[in-house]
């Protein structure tokens, strides 16, 4: 990449790493800044509204101890015959219309109530449904104590609202005549929702909650769920729903009730985030008048070079009449000539070479044509042949002497040397012309080989080789078309027999490599020497002529067996062992089969012997 691309690109990358970085630290801090002045509020305003809390429970001590002192109430918890309602009277208030103020002896027995009667029976320790035992265990935390004070009990529900009770014991001296239980509703005023937004926004709540967390409640009354993954040391913690909330929660001085007070960490972020909007957008303003800047100045640069580069891609795919404007910078323009000069020799070549391929082509079309026309034309007079051979051997036209039967036999293996000759170039002929299909399945290797034996013997008897086969696994499957690899193999043993001298060896074995199998002739003869390895599997070539006996074949087996082996997938190769003989190499895909089903199939039986 030019400089003059280079450069716009780097200078962009660096302003806008610049420029991200910033905005992530300046959004760090926002964010950082927002939540401690926001938990920074709510700590201060849940401590000032626990600290009126508690302040307002002292005051409403001072009123319950003037009741409980209250002559009226003293008398009728002593068992006088005296109405404590007046007195009771005073401990009600407009807002808690119908809250029952309740006058409980010492021993469980309700003396005298004002307001509604919520209980079915007079009996604490039997716990009517209205009254949970936990209200009852606030009365027992004044039972038999020396506690004068105005006691709180958890809340409770009731309904669809939220209770406590307030008790306070009635004492003479040190004994305990019973205590006073007023029932309150949790309830929150208007003047305390504007204060608490005064104090700590619109998005907080309030809520109150018992000290063991067995209810939760809304500063409006409402019960509400309690939230998870408190950390009161980072002072967050989680909705039921997954949210993050910002929490500082405060005792009310001795009693079992909690004031608590959240924020949604979402609404605080989102304040936070305001200012950020503003430097985000005119940061982008800037580094989009920088890019464009920059781009505009490199594709200008770099202009020709793209041209060039999809010209390249064109001429690629094959279009030789793509062109570059020759226009730029001297060395531009340079290489813009020097680009449609070769595009030009490229084409020319290109031309040259279609033409030679057509010719080609027609050239092979033609002599595969005329192989399989004379083929057929000889076959019809070599099999007219091998039938008078065939009478005359019978005698049918008389009386044949001893050197009339050897000539006819010399001419009944000449014919069918020549039919052989007819037959390679038939299959060859088959082959390039891709006309010969496959039957692809898996074949046992180890009863194909040894069934081999039977086919290649008479070769073998008439050359005094031996031919040994070295079994190997019974499992071991090929994937191939029998016949063709049958073929391959009779091509192959052949051509290592033929080259044998007598009394040499050949040997045939397979075995596993991977996913492939191999299977392996090796002979003793001459070898085959390194630049001829390719040489021998062109058509009509043979090795050495004086190594053969006069009138052995074409030079095509090998040629077909290597076309064979491909159509299978496969390869046929001379190995360099290094040793003496040749080797030779025939590589398949493996297959699988049971060994026991593919001989039943086959007939095939391993060799004996």
């Amino acid at each position: 990449m030019p400089l003059q691309v280079k450069l716009p690109l780097l200078m962009s990358a660096i302003v806008a790493g610049v420029l991200t970085v910033a905005l992530i630290a300046t959004y760090t801090t926002l964010r950082t800044t927002a939540v401690d002045r926001a938990t920074d509020r709510a700590r201060r305003a849940t401590r000032q509204i626990a600290t009126v809390a508690a302040a307002g429970m002292v005051t409403q001590h001072t009123r319950y101890l003037a009741v409980a002192n209250d002559s009226a109430v003293r008398r009728a918890l002593r068992g006088d015959n005296v109405d404590a309602r007046t007195a009771l009277a005073r401990l009600s208030l407009p807002t808690d219309s119908g809250m029952p103020v309740e006058l409980w002896s010492a021993d469980g027995r309700r003396v005298s109530y004002v307001g509604d009667d919520i209980r079915s029976t007079a009996s604490i320790p039997a716990g009517p449904p209205e009254l949970p035992q936990s209200i009852a265990r606030t009365f027992d935390a004044v039972t038999g104590k020396r506690a004068d004070s105005l006691r709180i009990g958890p809340l409770y529900g009731d309904g669809e609202r939220i209770h406590f009770w307030l008790v306070m014991p009635v004492r003479d001296r040190d004994r305990l005549l019973g205590y006073i239980a007023h029932q309150r509703r949790i309830a929150q005023s208007a003047s305390t929702v504007q204060t608490l937004r005064e104090l700590a926004g619109d998005s907080v709540s309030l809520y109150y909650r018992n000290t063991d967390g067995s209810f939760w409640a809304t500063a409006g009354g409402v019960p509400m769920s309690s939230f998870v993954d408190v950390d009161t040391s980072k002072e967050t913690a989680f909705t039921p729903e997954g949210d993050r909330v910002l929490v500082h929660e405060e005792r009310i001085g001795s009693s079992p009730l909690v004031i608590g007070m959240s924020i949604p960490e979402r609404a605080v972020l989102v304040r936070a985030s305001r200012p950020l909007r503003t430097i985000v957008m005119l940061s982008a303003v800037l580094l989009l008048i920088g890019v464009i800047a920059s781009w505009s100045i490199g594709r200008r640069l770099a202009r020709p070079l793209i041209d060039m580069t999809r010209a390249a891609e064109l001429l690629a795919t094959g279009d030789y009449a793509v062109r570059v404007p020759v226009k730029g910078d001297a060395e531009v323009r340079r290489l813009a000539q020097s680009f449609n000069h070769m595009a030009a020799e490229i084409g020319s070549a290109r031309r040259a070479l279609e033409k030679q391929t057509r010719e080609a082509e027609a050239a092979n079309n033609a002599k595969s044509e005329f192989l399989t026309t004379m083929s057929h034309e000889l076959r019809t007079p070599l099999n007219a042949i091998g039938g008078y051979v065939d009478l005359l051997d019978m005698e049918l036209r008389g009386p044949l002497t001893p050197p009339q039967k050897r000539d006819l036999e010399r001419i009944k293996t000449s014919q069918q040397h020549l039919l052989g000759l007819i037959s390679g170039v038939l299959d060859l002929a088959r082959v390039e012309a891709g006309k010969v299909a496959y039957d692809l399945v898996n074949v046992m290797v180890d009863p194909l080989l040894a069934g081999i034996d039977a086919l290649i013997e008479p070769q073998v008897a008439a050359k005094s080789v031996s031919l040994t086969y070295i079994p190997c696994a019974p499992d071991l499957a090929v994937v191939a078309d029998r016949e063709k690899l049958r073929q391959i193999l009779l091509n192959v043993l052949s051509n290592a027999i033929r080259h044998t001298p007598p009394g040499g060896r050949v040997t045939m074995t397979a075995e596993p490599l991977g996913g492939r199998v191999q299977i392996l002739v090796e002979d003793t003869g001459p070898g085959i020497p390194a630049d001829k390895r390719d040489e021998i599997f062109e058509p009509f070539v043979q090795l050495d002529r004086s190594l053969a006996q006069p009138g052995e074949g074409l030079g095509l087996g090998l040629a077909i067996s290597r076309d064979l082996a491909r159509g299978m997938s496969g390869d046929l190769v001379v190995d360099p062992h290094g040793g003496p003989g040749a080797r030779f190499i025939l590589t398949l895909t493996r297959g699988t089969v049971d060994a026991q089903a593919a001989m039943t199939m086959t007939g095939e039986v391993p060799l004996v012997g």
